[in-house]
């Protein structure tokens, strides 16, 4: 109902989003994590009325002063000693901050003091949980792997013991700050535990190793942190599950079929080909094109002449897979294919997928499941499900309940 000379205002904001389709899903991403504490929508929408549509800089200008002003809060009820309330402050200062680094790309101080924030406030909120949130440091190749380890809550394991373990790898942009909204708080509320981690090429990983790049023995990284997971007491090596999501969902599955210890897998979405994933993500203008473009070649193109999404993403891929230019990472991309691999992965598997991810993403979702040895469930999330983005960042509830329910029935463990 409305009136048309009314002198009150129900609202100011509006829910709208970006032109750009790809700062529109991160803008999705980033309201999504709204359902376990990491952002409010309002806060969200406030920051997206300020971005210039497809501008890196305007994105991470932005996103950086919130972060600041909500850390600043956080600082604040700690001192009045409102721990919730602090703890509340400082999750949501976190993934801002994340969203900050996510586009700082040509500016490496920024990015870097970003990130270093995001996983800072994380810390300062794990602290303030019960149980608290274990932030844990795997060694591995002469640095170090972070991650958090996620104990279940007490009202979900009467008994006192976890359900079981869920180690979780995200993708090229993920951090395993957000992992902990995606799967941990969901888990540990079923009685699971659950470890996010940072792996090499990823932005958490590369902060303190700059030379830990993305590389295509995944099974490598994953195993450090089994190898971690084995010598303590008080995880479920019976029970153990990995899941892989985004571009984990290669990771995920390359760790699977070459180690027995892993008892189920879920992957969302399922990759066998990084190559055809990323011609079909990156499109086959770019994709095709013969010149060797190294980062340096477009740093400052006006956005007239190239979208500044395309030279972020070219910086992007080269830091973090640590080649020189567009050519070395087209053939380095060659390495990351699955191939009779997958034929090795016995252990029973769900793979997820969203209907309008788009007809690639689809098929290989399709040849993962027909190639795989153990027993596998697929679910496709649809539009009418709110759950079609990529990796279900528009209902993340709807996801937990599907990955978390299948692993109970799979384990067949009553109430979880």
């Amino acid at each position: 109902m409305a009136f048309e000379r009314s002198e009150i205002t129900r609202s100011v904001t509006r829910v709208s989003g970006f032109r750009d389709p790809e700062f529109d899903y991160q803008l999705l991403r980033a309201i999504g994590v709204a359902e376990y504490g990491g952002s409010t929508v309002g806060e969200c929408l406030a920051a997206a009325s300020m971005i210039i549509d497809g501008d890196t800089r305007s994105w991470a200008h932005v996103f950086s002063a919130l972060a600041g002003r909500v850390e600043e809060r956080a600082e604040a009820c700690l001192a009045a000693g409102h721990a919730v309330s602090a703890r509340d402050h400082f999750l949501r200062a976190s993934t801002y901050h994340r969203c900050a680094e996510y586009y700082a790309e040509a500016d490496p101080a920024s990015m870097s003091e970003s990130g270093r924030r995001s996983r800072a406030c994380f810390a300062r909120a794990a602290g303030l949980f019960a149980p608290p949130v274990e932030v844990l440091s795997v060694a591995f190749d002469g640095g170090s792997l972070p991650g958090y380890l996620v104990q279940p809550r007490a009202h979900s394991v009467p008994d006192g013991r976890a359900l079981g373990t869920l180690v979780a790898i995200g993708g090229f942009d993920s951090s395993a700050e957000e992992l902990y909204f995606q799967l941990g708080a969901p888990g540990a509320a079923r009685g699971w535990q659950v470890v996010v981690f940072d792996g090499p090429g990823q932005a958490g990983c590369m902060r303190d190793n700059p030379t830990m790049t993305f590389r295509p023995d995944y099974e490598a990284p994953v195993g450090a942190v089994l190898d971690h997971l084995d010598a303590r007491h008080d995880t479920r090596p019976d029970r153990l599950a990995l899941a892989g999501l985004s571009l984990g969902g290669y990771f995920a599955a390359r760790a699977a079929a070459r180690d027995a210890r892993v008892r189920a897998l879920v992957v969302d979405t399922p990759i066998v080909d990084l190559y055809r994933y990323m011609e079909a993500f990156i499109g086959p203008r770019v994709f095709g094109m013969h010149q060797d473009i190294r980062p340096a070649d477009v740093a400052g193109v006006p956005a007239d002449l190239l979208p500044g999404q395309t030279i972020w993403g070219i910086a992007a891929m080269c830091r973090r897979f640590g080649v020189g230019s567009l050519q070395e990472w087209k053939a380095f991309l060659d390495r990351f294919r699955l191939g009779d691999a997958v034929g090795d992965i016995s252990c029973p598997v769900l793979a997820l997928a969203g209907e309008r991810e788009g007809p690639e993403v689809l098929r290989q979702a399709d040849e993962f499941v027909a190639l795989v040895q153990g027993p596998a469930t697929s679910r496709r999330f649809t539009v009418d499900d709110g759950a079609d983005a990529h990796c279900q960042a528009n209902n993340l509830r709807l996801a937990a309940q599907v990955v978390y329910d299948w692993l109970a029935d799979l384990f067949a463990v009553s109430g979880a």
